[in-house]
């Protein structure tokens, strides 16, 4: 039987029997996943079942000559919130080395080899340190690119350890297979518009990117409310300094503009689609 790309019988050699079918039930829910939340559990499925504490996935569109254009229906497993909240207000895409350099080179890459063969400045430094901060000391992250879309899909499977060479070695071929199924999982639940980038939606708080994507999800004030352990007038508050700064006078246009704009989905929310 021919096919364009060759079953990788290798990546089996070095695990167990009983890895062997942890895998083999993740690429199977992978391969049925519809919807981001269907991602999200097949994200947690594989760190529960291999060494990884933290997962997420989502996808990065492409400018027309291929520079960096905004993140879209990202998919969290429990990255902290506050650490991708940082991130994408203080663009942190510009100075991680993981993130650079699989824009540059769509692939599979250990965190400390790509930090180990290059001379990191000292923002990136600063990017590494504020990251093991975080729980993020090291991790494998997978991506994949649709010229034809613009996109770039990639997850990133983090442990608050370094990870042995040895072990590094023996789960880089692992996650690069996972990660072409999880690539097509990513395509599937995508949106269907293209966010734009904007800055207006930068000017927003932590709390109140939680209290819209809340709003995202269909969550009354009330339910806001009782989640965040505050008032239902708090969270009026914050919804009024949510429509001024995005110049809207509706939840369905606030929340339109914060699906727009590729709004990070906190406390594991999947983005709306």
């Amino acid at each position: 039987m021919s096919s364009p790309t060759p079953f990788p019988r290798g990546i089996f050699n070095d695990l167990s029997k009983q890895e062997c079918e942890y895998f083999l039930e993740v690429i199977h829910y992978t391969a049925h996943a519809m919807t981001p939340e269907q991602v999200r559990e097949v994200l947690f499925l594989f760190q529960k079942y291999f060494p990884f504490s933290k997962s997420l996935g989502g996808l990065v569109r492409l400018g027309p000559d291929g520079s960096f254009a905004g993140f879209s229906n990202i998919v969290n497993a429990n990255f902290p919130d506050e650490w991708l909240y940082r991130y994408w207000k203080n663009s942190f895409m510009e100075v991680d080395p993981i993130f650079k350099s699989a824009l540059e080179t769509p692939g599979t890459r250990h965190w400390q080899t790509v930090y180990q063969s290059q001379s990191p400045s000292e923002h990136e430094r600063d990017f590494i340190e504020t990251a093991r901060q975080f729980g993020l000391c090291d991790g494998v992250t997978t991506g994949s690119i649709d010229q034809t879309c613009k996109l770039v899909t990639f997850c990133s499977f983090a442990t608050e350890h370094a990870i042995e060479a040895t072990e590094a070695e023996r789960l880089l071929p692992l996650i690069d297979y996972l990660g072409s199924h999880l690539h097509l999982a990513l395509l599937r639940v995508a949106p269907k518009t293209s966010p734009k980038t904007d800055r207006c939606i930068k000017e927003l708080t932590s709390r109140e990117v939680t209290i819209l994507n809340w709003m995202k999800n269909g969550k009354t004030n009330w339910e806001i409310g009782k989640i965040l352990g505050v008032s239902e007038r708090t969270v009026r508050f914050h919804i009024e300094s949510i429509f001024s700064k995005l110049e809207v006078t509706s939840r369905s246009q606030a929340v339109a503009i914060a699906i727009e704009h590729g709004l990070p989905a906190l406390h594991g929310l999947p983005s709306a689609s």
